[in-house]
C-alpha cells in the first residue's frame, strides 16, 4: 500500500495550461516554505499539487510537446513510447528536472532500476527538493536491500514534505526492517 501511494507521488505531475516555469520558478521557495509549515494533510496536498504543476511546465517550449506526449503515453501504459518521448525531452531540455524524473519513473516501471537511479540523481541535482524523485530512490534502495540508505532518504523527504502521504508509515516500516535485519 505504502509503495503504491509513494509511487503515485513519484509519478505525479501532469500537463496543464501553456505556462512555462519548471524547477527554476521563483514561486517554489515560498511553496516549499508553506509545505514545511502546513498544518494538515489537506493543506499540504494543495501546496504539493501547486509544486507538481510548476515542476511539470518546461521552461524550454520545445520540450513541451514531447513532455505532454510522454505523460499521455505513461497514463496509457505505453512505457516504451513514453521513454522515447522523455529521451527527447532530456535531450532538448537537459536542465528540466521533471523530464529526468519522468524518464526515471518510466525506467523504474520497466524494471530498469539502474537507469532510474541515474535519472533520479540528475533530477535531484537540478531540484534538490524533489521529494517525488527521492521517494523513487528510496523505493529502489529498498529493492536493493539498502534499508539504512532508504531511511536516510525518507528522513530528507520528511524534512521537505512533513505531511507526504504514507511517509510516517513507510519510515516506521523501514525502521522495523532494519531492526529485523540486525536480529
Amino acid at each position: 500500500m505504502i509503495k503504491h501511494i509513494l509511487l503515485i507521488v513519484f509519478c505525479v505531475g501532469f500537463w496543464t495550461a501553456p505556462v512555462y516555469a519548471d524547477q527554476t520558478s521563483g514561486r517554489l521557495d515560498g511553496l516549499f516554505n508553506r509545505l514545511q509549515r502546513a498544518d494538515n494533510h489537506a493543506q499540504a496536498s494543495n501546496i504539493e499539487h501547486q509544486i507538481w504543476t510548476i515542476w511539470g511546465l518546461p521552461q524550454d517550449r520545445k520540450a513541451s510537446v514531447p513532455f505532454a506526449q510522454g505523460v499521455i503515453a505513461m497514463k496509457h501504459g505505453d512505457l516504451e513510447t513514453a521513454r522515447s518521448y522523455f529521451d527527447d525531452v532530456v535531450r532538448i531540455a537537459p536542465r528540466f528536472a521533471e523530464g529526468w524524473n519522468k524518464r526515471a519513473t518510466v525506467a523504474y516501471a520497466l524494471g530498469d532500476l539502474d537507469a532510474s537511479v541515474l535519472d533520479i540523481q540528475k533530477t535531484i541535482a537540478l531540484e534538490p527538493r524533489h521529494f517525488g524523485a527521492m521517494a523513487g530512490l528510496a523505493l529502489i534502495q529498498m529493492a536493493y536491500g539498502l534499508h539504512e540508505s532508504a531511511l536516510d532518504i525518507l528522513n530528507k523527504i520528511k524534512e521537505i514534505h512533513p505531511h507526504m502521504p504514507g511517509i510516517d508509515d513507510w519510515m516506521q516500516n523501514t525502521r522495523e526492517q532494519i531492526a529485523n535485519k540486525r536480529t
